[in-house]
């Protein structure tokens, strides 16, 4: 009988033999028998075959479908290497070449030759040293953004602008002209400037050598000024593709341009049509800083509104530093026709219209020598359609009446209403032409003006003897292109007087049974029998005086002939200056 230590060896003995039995018998299922060596394959039975197959699990090749999918990822893995092989051959020759390569750096001065540099791909460049310009600062190098550029050295890979900024400053010990009359002696007080006279100005004040190589689209080199706006355009001043060149100069864009040649300022400004988020805002504030022009909360700005060149002369002045103190007799300066020493703009203009020299004393400008416009003979004289009278010393008439005739503060005969007067000056300029018209043709022409283009409609009588009602009449007269008898009479007496005539309008009466005519409400107005309330003019010559009566003509279809009519017509129609005594 066996110990218990014994049967448990003899047990783990058992077990140990079971588990290799086991193992091989799965060795023998996973591994089918090769057949011996000296049986061929074609010797093995089929059915033995079959039998191995069923009866022995053996281990499955894998499926087509697999095995290609497994030689695309290789095939796709090489590929992926050639293509990295000739990426990186690809960057090496880029390399190779880009690192042969260079790129132009260019630095535009105005009116110079351009400063061109080669650079190495990936080099670092230095800045260009300042180019001197006389009576130009050097501010900075503008990039291609138009930012300034602040870098001593700037690597370059690609080819590379700038352009170089100046502070513009004008010519101030030179007190050339920078206005002008035309040949009549006109200045043109309050008319517009165009931009192409304020670009050709600012380039003349600038007293520069300089030809810039800005472009517009609207200016070609045939332009008067081209060679202005090409150079101002390449100092920084003009912006833009185009200029615009025949349009009128706002006051906001003339401060807007003559603001770039000062530093801005941070000091607020007011203004009664103003806003601080108005365009222009900036601008005006810098004016206002640098004494230009006033402020104030009644003060207008007039940013939109077309400048006028007396506003135009004053402003400049301001800029130019300019005393603008006249220090010379009237006939040291010559005839400004439509500035006489009496306009609030004369010292401006003469200042802008004469060149001079000067000298300072206490810090006020004296002038020591000066060249004298033209002198006008005295009489009366038309610049254009415009009538004005040159008194003994060359100068015009103005504020003041002259031979009958009232003249403005620019020397302009008028009505006394500035808006009609420019409403007679374009009739005068369809119906007269000062240069090749007698006087009496162009008294005439006015006369069969208002014949020819207005109607009768009844209206309010005037009192006998009453004054001052033409120029009221005369607008009523072409507000309504109607009127009565005082309509008509109005308006040629306005006419006559701006052909320079001195004529007389009356109010009185003339022959006529009991009459009827309507007041402005339409009301009936009867006269005394025998006479009716009748307007005209008479003018004289040589010392008679003649009637002139536009709505007797007109009422007769031209029968009666009431253009410069005598006593007799006087007696016939019974003309009465004031009412007869009873």
């Amino acid at each position: 009988m066996s110990s218990p230590t014994e049967e448990i060896r003899s047990h783990r003995s058992r077990q140990e033999k079971a588990r290799r039995n086991r193992s091989a018998d799965n060795r023998e299922i996973r591994r089918p028998a090769r057949p011996s060596s000296s049986v061929s394959q074609t010797e093995e039975s089929i059915p033995d075959v079959l039998a191995a197959a069923v009866s022995e699990p053996a281990v499955m090749q894998a499926p087509p479908a697999k095995r290609r999918g497994g030689v695309f990822r290789w095939i796709i893995l090489v590929l992926q290497l050639i293509l990295f092989a000739i990426t990186i051959a690809a960057i090496w020759q880029l390399k190779e070449r880009t690192q042969q390569a260079t790129f132009e750096v260019r630095y535009l001065v105005p009116g110079r030759d351009d400063i061109v540099e080669s650079v190495f791909f990936g080099d670092s460049a230095a800045l260009h040293e300042p180019v001197e310009l006389e009576n130009y600062t050097f501010l900075y190098w503008e990039d291609s953004e138009g930012k300034p550029e602040d870098r001593a050295e700037f690597p370059v890979y690609r080819d590379t602008l700038y352009t170089a900024r100046y502070a513009l400053s004008f010519e101030s010990e030179k007190h050339i002209p920078y206005l002008s009359t035309d040949e009549a002696g006109v200045l043109d007080i309050e008319g517009p400037v165009t931009v192409r006279e304020f670009v050709n100005i600012l380039y003349t004040l600038l007293d520069t050598d300089l030809v810039g190589k800005g472009k517009f689209l609207d200016v070609d080199k045939e332009d008067a000024c081209y060679k202005a706006a090409a150079t101002l355009k390449d100092l920084g001043v003009l912006e833009g593709t185009r200029l615009h060149p025949d349009e009128n100069l706002s006051r906001g864009d003339l401060l807007k341009l003559l603001s770039k040649f000062f530093p801005a300022s941070d000091e607020p400004c007011v203004f009664m049509d103003m806003t601080e988020n108005d365009a222009y805002y900036p601008y005006f504030c810098t004016a206002v800083a640098q004494g230009w022009i006033a402020s104030g909360k009644l003060v207008r700005a007039n940013a939109v509104t077309e400048v006028t060149r007396g506003d135009f002369a004053r402003i400049m002045n301001h800029v130019l530093k300019r005393d603008a103190t006249r220090h010379l007799k009237d006939t040291d300066v010559g005839t400004i026709l439509d500035v006489p020493p009496t306009s609030d703009y004369y010292d401006d203009v003469v200042e802008a219209v004469i060149s001079h020299e000067y000298r300072m004393e206490n810090g006020v400008e004296v002038w020591t020598k000066s060249e004298a416009l033209p002198l006008h003979d005295p009489g009366f004289f038309f610049a254009g359609c415009k009538l004005h009278y040159i008194d003994e010393n060359g100068a015009p008439a103005a504020n003041t009446t002259m031979l009958g005739l009232d003249f403005n503060k620019n020397g302009e005969v008028t009505s006394g209403d500035p808006e009609l007067d420019k409403r007679l000056w374009a009739i005068l300029e369809e119906t007269i032409d000062p240069d090749t018209m007698e006087p009496e043709e162009m008294l005439r022409a006015v006369y069969d003006y208002v014949v020819k283009n207005f109607t009768y409609r009844y209206g309010k009588m005037i009192e006998y003897g009453e004054e001052g009602w033409a120029a009221r009449e005369a607008t009523r007269m072409l507000d309504n292109g109607a009127g009565n008898c005082y309509c008509f009479a109005s308006l040629f007496y306005e006419l006559a007087r701006f052909v320079g005539y001195d004529a007389k309008i009356y109010s009185g009466r003339v022959y006529g049974e009991q009459y009827e005519f309507r007041d402005e409400e339409g009301d009936p107005v009867y006269s005394p029998q025998g006479y009716t309330p009748h307007g005209w003019v008479e003018i004289e010559f040589d010392g008679i005086p003649y009637i002139f009566d536009t709505e007797y003509e007109y009422r007769s279809g031209g029968y009666l002939q009431m253009f410069k009519r005598g006593e007799h017509a006087r007696a016939q129609f019974g003309y009465l200056k004031a009412p007869p005594e009873e």
